[in-house]
This record gives C-alpha cells, sequence and structure tokens, in this order.
C-alpha cells in the first residue's frame, strides 16, 4: 500500500475527452443541486459532506444521503451517463496503488461533480477549509489508517490557476489543477479549493471521489 500522498497527479484523460465529460454535466442541468442560494455553485450528484450531515423535512427528518430510494435514483443517473469515467477513475487508482478499486453504489453514492459557474466572489477565498471525514458519515464504524483513506478530484473543465492550497505545517502550499489529471491526497491534512482565481468565462467542473482501503481492496464513493 502506498502511504498517504501530500499531492499526486495521475493521467486520466485527454482534453477531447474532458470536453466530452463536461459537455455530459452541462446537458444534465435540469438534474444540478443548487448549493447555495446567492451563488452559482452545484452538485451533480450526492455528497455526503452536504446530504449527510442534516435531515430533510420533506424526507420526514431522513437525511437525503441515506433515503435508499434517492441515493439509487441518484446512483441510476451516474451510472447511466457517466460509467466509462467512474470506471476510468477507479482504474487509474488501482494501476497507483496496486489495489484493486471499484464504486461502492449499494451502500453509498457514486461520484459526482462539483461546479461553480462564473462568478466574481470566486476569485476570493471562499471555500471552506477543512479535512476529508466523509468515511464517517458513510461507512460508519470505519477507523483506517491514514494511508487508508483518499480524495481524488478529476478536473474536466477549469478556469487557469484553478488548485488546491494544503497546510501540511504553519505555511501553506498551494498545487495547481491541471485538466484531465487526476488530484489524489489524504483528504486529512487541511486544504481549501482555489475556485476561479482568474476572470474567465468558463465553468469549473470537477469529478470528486473519496476511497476508503477496505480489506484489500478501495472503495469510491462521494
Amino acid at each position: 500500500m502506498h502511504p498517504a500522498p501530500l499531492l499526486t497527479d495521475l493521467p486520466a484523460l485527454t482534453a477531447e475527452e474532458c470536453a466530452f465529460w463536461a459537455a455530459q454535466v452541462l446537458a444534465l442541468r435540469p438534474h444540478w443541486t443548487r448549493r447555495d442560494a446567492n451563488l452559482p455553485f452545484y452538485t451533480l450528484g450526492l455528497a455526503a459532506y452536504l446530504d449527510a450531515v442534516k435531515g430533510d423535512p420533506l424526507l420526514g427528518g431522513q437525511q437525503a444521503y441515506h433515503h435508499k430510494v434517492l441515493r439509487q435514483q441518484n446512483n441510476k443517473l451516474l451510472q447511466t451517463h457517466f460509467a466509462p469515467l467512474l470506471e476510468r477513475c477507479c482504474a487509474a487508482l488501482a494501476q497507483w496503488s496496486g489495489q484493486p478499486a471499484a464504486c461502492v453504489g449499494e451502500q453509498a453514492a457514486l461520484p459526482g461533480f462539483h461546479i461553480h459557474l462564473p462568478h466574481p466572489v470566486f476569485a476570493q477565498a471562499v471555500a471552506s477549509r477543512h479535512v476529508d471525514l466523509q468515511f464517517k458519515q458513510v461507512f460508519g464504524l470505519a477507523q483506517p489508517e491514514p494511508g487508508q483513506v483518499l480524495t481524488l478530484t478529476l478536473p474536466v473543465s477549469m478556469p487557469s490557476g484553478a488548485g488546491l492550497t494544503l497546510w501540511p505545517g504553519p505555511e501553506p502550499v498551494f498545487h495547481p489543477y491541471h485538466l484531465g489529471q487526476l488530484t489524489l491526497h489524504s483528504g486529512l491534512v487541511p486544504h481549501q479549493a482555489v475556485l476561479h482565481p482568474r476572470s474567465e468565462q468558463v465553468p469549473r467542473i470537477m469529478m470528486q471521489c473519496h476511497a476508503l482501503l477496505q480489506g484489500e481492496a478501495w472503495s469510491v464513493y462521494w
């Protein structure tokens, strides 16, 4: 097993493939979920950090993420439109780690997308500084070692300068994202997304995944 990386980039998609998948996301706009009342921030798919943290009154107080029917509908949509992309991400992780990787659609939401449409506010440091502990919301009693959890981000459309700032120590480290490259890190180092630092009319569309090593195989989810 690889040690928990600070950051690793893995080639995953060509520029032409990125354009294809970005167009697929844009075509599914009726299925996006708005995540901010004032800013054009959306997701395509259920995300544990958003949908497994509070109950929905329309679901009788149940969390959307753990509502079996909603999660099945979510996963069917993503599987129908993005199965080859999901497989590509799992294959890249498996090749890098030397251990099998697969999406776990029965017990978790499939990887989906963060979508930030161009807006001047996104040039500021508006994203939260955080660590990724979603495995607690999805897998309950799991107590993984640092090398057994990963966060993966795959840009399919992005403005120049987008990236990730991490705090492995007192001083921040900035890592630029690259179109079509799967960026992989433990998620346990405090980090903050750099969303849209330049005034470009380019949507920021990132496929977002997490992975938990269970036994000898990676379970990939969002």
